[in-house]
């Protein structure tokens, strides 16, 4: 009983947000496709538009396929249905590794920097360093930083992940190789690597969200495709439901982007959940890795430096507007290339997470 008053009381609630915002989540405007494609000749490269002509193309050649086609039949999945709602769920499983450093060495990496201990500078460093103090361990016992040391190897003994990352980020900045460390505190099934793709920038619906899941030598993905716009409430439950209280999270730029567009999304429709994980921001790591090596860190640039190829692919820019035919036309084909690419990115994170250990020089 107790649980069906929560699930009426949820469902109430969103409702209620609903109807404050002026109607219903259908209620969503896009501009014609003419629009579309004069704007985009307008703002971008030739290139670029030799891209989207080409695109444009291939979206023709898979409405012309699937003309009629039921997207059960075409895309294997299942439908979910939660206390907000229901959405489109496929699952897959890939041969991939997925490799992270290992709790001793990431222990005994971070503790050798006693930079992380406020009031100890590049200079004391080096002098406590030469005094015998070569790890915050051996600090436990100074009469000035004992303190401090004492109670950050509590946190790193506890492995308190969330507690140690924000130690960190006061100390270093968030690019740090340490900070990529630190994912040696956690097993492969800590972590959440998470993608979305949304019908334009915040304010706009997730379309759907990729979750990929580390186990061993395998990698497990689950996206939340929404069949019409208002399957994005039951999507992002699906997604926030699935999440455990310690698992962090692996994006590229997702700190900026991907999870303040979801807790926006969940705001929205006045849904109380927290998203506050650690967190695994490749692009940062990306950045200072291989900045130099790259002429730039697009995860397209990025996947070229890795040697992985991508087969049904379409730009980012481009997948709010695929959908958009999809959500006009009902025609599954638009759909198969906005799952494949987002796919791909949750695969691509999980090949570089592992590569990125490769290029730091700690040891």
């Amino acid at each position: 009983m107790v649980e069906k008053k929560r699930k009426i009381l949820g469902l109430n609630r969103v409702a209620s947000t609903l109807k404050q915002r002026g109607g219903s989540v259908q209620d969503i405007g896009f501009s014609e496709p003419e629009a579309r494609v004069k704007k985009f000749r307008n703002w971008f490269s030739e290139s670029a538009i030799y891209e989207y002509d080409q695109a444009l193309r291939f979206e023709k050649k898979l409405i012309d396929k699937f003309d009629g086609a039921l997207l059960e039949k075409v895309i294997p999945g299942k439908v979910i249905s939660n206390e907000y709602g229901s959405c489109y769920q496929i699952s897959d499983e890939h041969d991939i590794s997925f490799k992270q450093s290992n709790f001793e060495e990431s222990r005994r990496l971070i503790l050798s920097n006693l930079h992380l201990l406020y009031g100890i500078g590049p200079v004391r460093e080096e002098a406590l360093k030469k005094r015998g103090y070569i790890s915050i361990e051996h600090l436990r016992r100074h009469p000035i930083w004992h303190r401090s040391a004492i109670e950050f190897l509590r946190l790193i003994d506890a492995k308190q992940i969330g507690q140690i990352q924000k130690w960190l980020w006061r100390r270093l900045p968030k690019s740090h190789p340490l900070a990529h460390y630190l994912a040696g505190f956690c097993s492969d099934e800590d972590f959440a690597i998470v993608d979305i793709e949304t019908l334009g920038l915040f304010g706009r619906p997730i379309i759907l969200i990729g979750v990929a899941l580390p186990r061993k030598n395998k990698i497990y993905t689950n996206q939340y495709l929404l069949r019409t716009i208002s399957d994005e409430v039951g999507a992002l439950w699906e997604f926030v439901s699935s999440l455990k209280a310690d698992q962090s999270f692996i994006t590229f730029n997702g700190r900026s982007f991907d999870i303040p567009f979801i807790q926006q999304r969940l705001a929205f429709y006045g849904m109380d959940a927290s998203l506050n994980h650690p967190h695994f921001d490749l692009l940062h790591f990306t950045r200072r890795a291989l900045r130099s090596k790259l002429e730039n860190c697009r995860l397209e640039t990025v996947e070229q430096y890795l040697g992985l190829k991508r087969g049904i692919n379409i730009p980012s820019a481009l997948v709010p507007h695929f959908y958009q035919t999809y959500l006009r036309t009902r025609n599954i084909g638009p759909l198969i290339p906005i799952l494949e690419h987002n796919k791909q990115d949750l695969l691509t994170l999980a090949c570089l997470f592992s590569k990125l250990y490769e290029e730091w020089d700690l040891c």
